[in-house]
Protein backbone atom coordinates (compact mmCIF):
# COMPACT_ATOMS: atom_id res chain seq x y z
CA UNK A 1 0.00 0.00 0.00
CA UNK A 2 1.05 3.99 -0.35
CA UNK A 3 -0.35 6.81 0.34
CA UNK A 4 0.28 9.73 -2.30
CA UNK A 5 0.36 13.43 -0.17
CA UNK A 6 2.63 14.78 -2.80
CA UNK A 7 -0.74 16.23 -4.23
CA UNK A 8 -4.62 14.95 -4.16
CA UNK A 9 -4.84 12.39 -1.45
CA UNK A 10 -4.85 9.01 -2.75
CA UNK A 11 -4.01 5.32 -1.43
CA UNK A 12 -2.69 3.07 -3.88
CA UNK A 13 -2.76 -0.89 -4.27
CA UNK A 14 -2.34 -3.74 -5.69
CA UNK A 15 -2.36 -1.57 -8.93
CA UNK A 16 -5.72 0.58 -8.15
CA UNK A 17 -6.12 3.59 -6.69
CA UNK A 18 -8.57 5.50 -4.63
CA UNK A 19 -8.82 9.32 -4.41
CA UNK A 20 -9.77 10.45 -0.97
CA UNK A 21 -10.93 13.91 -0.93
CA UNK A 22 -13.24 16.39 1.10
CA UNK A 23 -13.32 16.22 4.66
CA UNK A 24 -12.20 12.63 4.89
CA UNK A 25 -8.79 13.50 2.61
CA UNK A 26 -8.37 15.97 5.53
CA UNK A 27 -8.70 13.47 8.50
CA UNK A 28 -6.42 10.55 6.28
CA UNK A 29 -4.08 13.23 5.67
CA UNK A 30 -4.11 14.46 9.26
CA UNK A 31 -3.29 10.76 10.73
CA UNK A 32 -0.45 10.81 8.09
CA UNK A 33 1.07 13.74 8.84
CA UNK A 34 1.29 13.57 12.43
CA UNK A 35 1.29 9.50 12.90
CA UNK A 36 0.45 9.64 16.71
CA UNK A 37 -3.08 9.43 18.42
CA UNK A 38 -4.69 12.45 17.23
CA UNK A 39 -8.17 12.78 18.86
CA UNK A 40 -11.91 13.59 18.04
CA UNK A 41 -11.17 17.62 19.51
CA UNK A 42 -7.95 17.90 17.91
CA UNK A 43 -9.19 16.26 14.20
CA UNK A 44 -12.49 18.69 15.01
CA UNK A 45 -10.21 21.76 14.80
CA UNK A 46 -8.22 20.57 11.63
CA UNK A 47 -11.94 19.66 9.47
CA UNK A 48 -13.21 22.61 11.44
CA UNK A 49 -10.79 25.32 11.85
CA UNK A 50 -13.54 27.95 12.85
CA UNK A 51 -15.71 25.90 14.83
CA UNK A 52 -17.73 22.90 13.82
CA UNK A 53 -21.45 21.91 14.10
CA UNK A 54 -23.28 20.33 16.19
CA UNK A 55 -22.68 16.67 14.86
CA UNK A 56 -18.99 16.97 14.22
CA UNK A 57 -18.10 14.31 16.66
CA UNK A 58 -20.73 11.97 14.81
CA UNK A 59 -20.13 13.84 11.32
CA UNK A 60 -15.62 12.82 12.18
CA UNK A 61 -16.53 8.84 12.41
CA UNK A 62 -18.71 8.83 8.92
CA UNK A 63 -15.43 10.52 7.59
CA UNK A 64 -12.89 8.00 9.82
CA UNK A 65 -14.84 5.05 8.51
CA UNK A 66 -14.88 6.59 4.86
CA UNK A 67 -11.02 6.48 5.17
CA UNK A 68 -11.13 2.70 6.39
CA UNK A 69 -13.44 1.67 3.56
CA UNK A 70 -10.37 3.13 1.00
CA UNK A 71 -8.29 1.27 2.84
CA UNK A 72 -7.37 -2.65 1.90
CA UNK A 73 -6.87 -3.32 5.16
CA UNK A 74 -9.51 -1.05 7.25
CA UNK A 75 -7.91 -2.11 10.61
CA UNK A 76 -4.71 -0.06 10.08
CA UNK A 77 -6.90 2.78 11.03
CA UNK A 78 -6.83 2.19 14.84
CA UNK A 79 -9.16 3.06 17.48
CA UNK A 80 -8.29 4.06 21.11
CA UNK A 81 -11.13 5.65 23.14
CA UNK A 82 -11.76 8.79 21.30
CA UNK A 83 -8.53 9.20 19.04
CA UNK A 84 -7.33 7.59 15.97
CA UNK A 85 -4.10 6.57 14.76
CA UNK A 86 -2.46 5.83 11.23
CA UNK A 87 1.27 4.21 11.34
CA UNK A 88 2.04 3.66 7.72
CA UNK A 89 5.58 1.75 6.93
CA UNK A 90 8.73 3.87 6.26
CA UNK A 91 7.97 2.84 2.49
CA UNK A 92 4.46 3.49 2.42
CA UNK A 93 4.16 7.58 2.09
CA UNK A 94 5.50 9.17 -0.95
CA UNK A 95 6.99 12.09 0.51
CA UNK A 96 8.92 9.30 2.80
CA UNK A 97 10.37 8.03 -0.59
CA UNK A 98 11.05 11.05 -2.41
CA UNK A 99 13.19 11.94 1.47
CA UNK A 100 14.93 8.54 1.56
CA UNK A 101 15.87 8.62 -2.50
CA UNK A 102 17.17 12.47 -1.94
CA UNK A 103 19.67 11.22 0.87
CA UNK A 104 20.91 8.52 -1.14
CA UNK A 105 21.28 10.64 -4.07
CA UNK A 106 23.46 13.37 -1.91
CA UNK A 107 25.77 10.80 -0.63
CA UNK A 108 26.27 8.78 -4.40
CA UNK A 109 29.94 9.42 -5.67
CA UNK A 110 28.46 8.28 -9.04
CA UNK A 111 26.55 10.94 -10.70
CA UNK A 112 24.27 9.28 -13.26
CA UNK A 113 23.07 6.92 -10.22
CA UNK A 114 22.60 10.22 -8.57
CA UNK A 115 20.62 11.64 -11.33
CA UNK A 116 18.40 8.46 -11.78
CA UNK A 117 17.43 8.56 -7.80
CA UNK A 118 17.06 12.18 -8.26
CA UNK A 119 14.61 11.62 -10.97
CA UNK A 120 12.53 8.62 -8.75
CA UNK A 121 12.30 11.94 -6.28
CA UNK A 122 10.82 14.21 -8.66
CA UNK A 123 8.80 12.20 -10.00
CA UNK A 124 6.86 11.47 -6.87
CA UNK A 125 5.11 15.24 -6.84
CA UNK A 126 1.95 15.76 -8.57
CA UNK A 127 1.28 19.49 -6.76
CA UNK A 128 1.69 20.91 -3.21
CA UNK A 129 1.70 18.62 -0.69
CA UNK A 130 -1.41 18.11 1.83
CA UNK A 131 -3.81 20.21 -0.41
CA UNK A 132 -5.97 22.26 1.44
CA UNK A 133 -4.86 21.45 4.48
CA UNK A 134 -3.73 24.30 6.49
CA UNK A 135 -2.92 22.48 9.24
CA UNK A 136 -0.36 20.76 7.36
CA UNK A 137 1.17 24.32 5.50
CA UNK A 138 4.18 24.19 7.06
CA UNK A 139 4.96 21.09 6.45
CA UNK A 140 3.99 21.07 2.93
CA UNK A 141 6.52 24.23 2.72
CA UNK A 142 9.16 22.07 3.59
CA UNK A 143 8.18 19.39 1.44
CA UNK A 144 8.22 22.71 -1.56
CA UNK A 145 11.77 23.44 -0.43
CA UNK A 146 13.16 19.82 -0.44
CA UNK A 147 11.18 19.59 -3.79
CA UNK A 148 13.51 22.73 -5.29
CA UNK A 149 16.39 21.27 -3.32
CA UNK A 150 16.25 18.38 -5.72
CA UNK A 151 16.23 20.40 -8.58
CA UNK A 152 18.70 22.07 -7.61
CA UNK A 153 20.68 18.81 -6.90
CA UNK A 154 19.83 17.20 -9.98
CA UNK A 155 21.13 20.32 -11.80
CA UNK A 156 24.44 19.89 -10.18
CA UNK A 157 24.63 16.39 -11.58
CA UNK A 158 23.86 17.25 -15.07
CA UNK A 159 26.59 19.57 -14.71
CA UNK A 160 28.57 16.73 -13.81
CA UNK A 161 27.71 14.72 -16.57
CA UNK A 162 27.93 17.58 -19.33
CA UNK A 163 24.40 18.08 -19.98
CA UNK A 164 25.16 21.95 -19.19
CA UNK A 165 22.20 23.08 -21.56
CA UNK A 166 19.74 20.68 -19.52
CA UNK A 167 21.44 21.78 -16.07
CA UNK A 168 20.56 25.80 -17.55
CA UNK A 169 17.46 24.53 -18.03
CA UNK A 170 16.12 23.28 -14.89
CA UNK A 171 17.80 26.35 -12.80
CA UNK A 172 16.07 28.60 -15.07
CA UNK A 173 12.59 26.80 -14.11
CA UNK A 174 13.92 27.17 -10.08
CA UNK A 175 15.12 30.89 -10.12
CA UNK A 176 11.46 31.21 -11.59
CA UNK A 177 9.30 29.84 -8.94
CA UNK A 178 11.73 30.54 -6.60
CA UNK A 179 13.58 33.92 -7.38
CA UNK A 180 15.22 34.78 -3.48
CA UNK A 181 17.30 31.04 -3.46
CA UNK A 182 20.97 32.51 -3.76
CA UNK A 183 22.07 28.64 -4.46
CA UNK A 184 19.44 28.46 -7.17
CA UNK A 185 21.23 31.78 -8.83
CA UNK A 186 24.48 30.42 -8.21
CA UNK A 187 24.42 26.86 -9.75
CA UNK A 188 22.74 28.82 -12.66
CA UNK A 189 25.61 31.07 -13.01
CA UNK A 190 28.22 28.31 -12.96
CA UNK A 191 25.95 26.37 -15.63
CA UNK A 192 25.84 29.31 -17.78
CA UNK A 193 29.19 30.15 -17.62
CA UNK A 194 30.38 26.07 -18.19
CA UNK A 195 28.39 26.53 -21.63
CA UNK A 196 30.30 29.17 -22.76
CA UNK A 197 27.60 31.93 -21.71
CA UNK A 198 29.63 34.30 -19.66
CA UNK A 199 27.53 37.44 -20.30
CA UNK A 200 24.59 35.52 -19.07
CA UNK A 201 26.38 33.92 -15.95
CA UNK A 202 27.22 37.70 -15.16
CA UNK A 203 23.23 39.01 -16.18
CA UNK A 204 22.12 36.35 -14.17
CA UNK A 205 24.54 37.89 -11.04
CA UNK A 206 22.98 41.54 -11.37
CA UNK A 207 19.20 39.79 -11.25
CA UNK A 208 19.90 37.92 -8.58
CA UNK A 209 21.42 40.84 -7.06
CA UNK A 210 18.85 42.95 -7.81
CA UNK A 211 16.11 40.83 -6.19
CA UNK A 212 17.80 40.30 -3.12
CA UNK A 213 18.05 43.92 -2.68
CA UNK A 214 14.60 44.41 -3.82
CA UNK A 215 12.82 41.95 -1.81
CA UNK A 216 14.87 41.51 1.22
CA UNK A 217 16.81 44.60 1.37
CA UNK A 218 19.87 42.03 1.29
CA UNK A 219 23.45 42.19 -0.92
CA UNK A 220 24.38 39.05 -2.67
CA UNK A 221 25.57 36.38 -0.18
CA UNK A 222 29.01 34.13 -0.20
CA UNK A 223 27.77 31.67 -2.37
CA UNK A 224 26.43 34.16 -5.11
CA UNK A 225 29.99 36.66 -5.15
CA UNK A 226 31.88 33.37 -5.30
CA UNK A 227 29.80 32.18 -8.49
CA UNK A 228 30.53 35.63 -9.44
CA UNK A 229 34.42 35.79 -8.74
CA UNK A 230 34.58 32.43 -10.93
CA UNK A 231 32.97 33.52 -13.83
CA UNK A 232 35.41 37.04 -13.78
CA UNK A 233 38.88 35.07 -12.90
CA UNK A 234 41.08 34.46 -16.11
CA UNK A 235 41.68 31.48 -17.90
CA UNK A 236 43.98 28.91 -17.26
Amino acid sequence: MLFHVLGPIEVHTAGVHRTVAGKPATVLATLLLHRAWVSLDQLADVVWPDGGPPSAVANLRTYVWQVRRALPEPGRVERRGDAYRLLPAPDEVDADCAARAAVEAARAADPAWALARLDEALGWWRGRAYPGLAAAAAAADQLDELRLDLREMRAARLLDLGRGAEAVTELRQVTAAAPLREGAWAGLMRALAGTGRRTESLLAYRRASDLLTLELDVPPGPELRAARAAVLAPAT
